[in-house]
């Protein structure tokens, strides 16, 4: 945002789009501008960068600079200061969506409509609000989306070069692995089934937390398959299926439900500690 600049601004259209004489900026979207004799020049628009933006000649900059109205101008312009960044990193639609709403309260206060500036801010808290969960949620998604199907490709991949990845890694690596892979098509599966229902951050916090967070959560999952799918290699869940000779099926069935899961390996751990076998003691024997 630029300080009151004092010259003498016009916006006039170009090829459709909107520049200031005297000033090199382009306005991408004009939210306001009013020229008056005796109130001034007020501009308050969106530039090109999406940012907001605004400017005043000498007339208008003197009545803001008047009290009591100097005060409500610094009031909006402050809660206008902490609004503006948690928009910064959102797709250009919304950015520039909230961008016009928070304009609209810089355009009011600048007028001195002090009345409709606080409606315009509650208004553009309103609409922040309700984005940036949906805009959390997204970044979010995205990023379980792209890491589950990128496990989900190298899963099928790793099953039609099977004979060589055993001839050079064994079989046990490579059902690890397919483990692996299963668990995180299974976490991809549990946040798809649960959209809507969970608990999200707002994007106040940075978009490479939430990529972050989707890529721990799916990797979670597959960790959760490679875990589960060795207990079944190893007969201590499922044995009747390696019984039966479907021991492949078995781990690779065992470790997506464990991905999707999120209490079945921590229900197992904690059964497994339970089961500790105790020394019985000795029976004292007098001579």
């Amino acid at each position: 945002m630029s300080e009151v600049l004092k010259l003498q601004n016009t916006v006039q259209r170009y090829n459709g789009k909107y520049v200031l004489d005297g000033n090199e900026s382009e306005v991408k979207y004009l939210i306001y501008h009013n020229a008056h004799p005796k109130c001034g020049e007020v501009i308050v628009f969106v530039d090109n960068e999406l940012d907001l933006d605004w400017e005043c000649d000498d007339t208008a900059s003197q009545l803001t600079d008047e009290m009591p109205l100097k005060a409500s101008v610094r009031k909006i312009l402050n809660q206008v200061a902490v609004l503006e960044p948690i928009v910064h990193n959102w797709p250009d639609d919304l950015k520039l969506m909230a961008k016009r709403l928070l304009g609209e309260a810089v355009a009011s206060v600048l007028c001195d409509d002090v009345v409709g500036a606080e409606a315009a801010i509650e208004n553009a808290k309103k609409f922040i609000i309700a984005k940036s969960r949906q805009v959390s949620r997204y970044w979010t998604l995205q990023s379980c989306l792209i890491t589950g199907g990128v496990a989900a490709l190298v899963g099928l991949l790793e099953v039609l070069a099977r004979f060589t990845i055993i001839g050079l890694l064994g079989r046990t690596t490579f059902l690890m692995s397919l483990c692996f892979c299963a668990g995180c098509v299974g976490a991809l599966l549990f946040v798809v089934m649960r959209l809507g229902s969970q608990p999200t951050a707002d994007s106040t916090t940075e978009r490479q937390l939430h990529y972050l967070e989707g890529v721990a959560r799916i990797g979670g999952g597959g960790i959760a398959g490679v875990l589960i799918g060795g207990m079944v290699s190893l007969g201590l869940v499922l044995p009747v299926f390696s019984q039966a000779g479907m021991e492949s099926l078995a781990m690779c069935s065992a470790a997506m439900i464990a991905g999707a899961s999120e209490r079945l390996v921590a229900g197992i751990i904690t059964r497994t500690e339970g089961n500790e076998t105790t020394v019985p003691e000795t029976p004292n024997v007098d001579k």
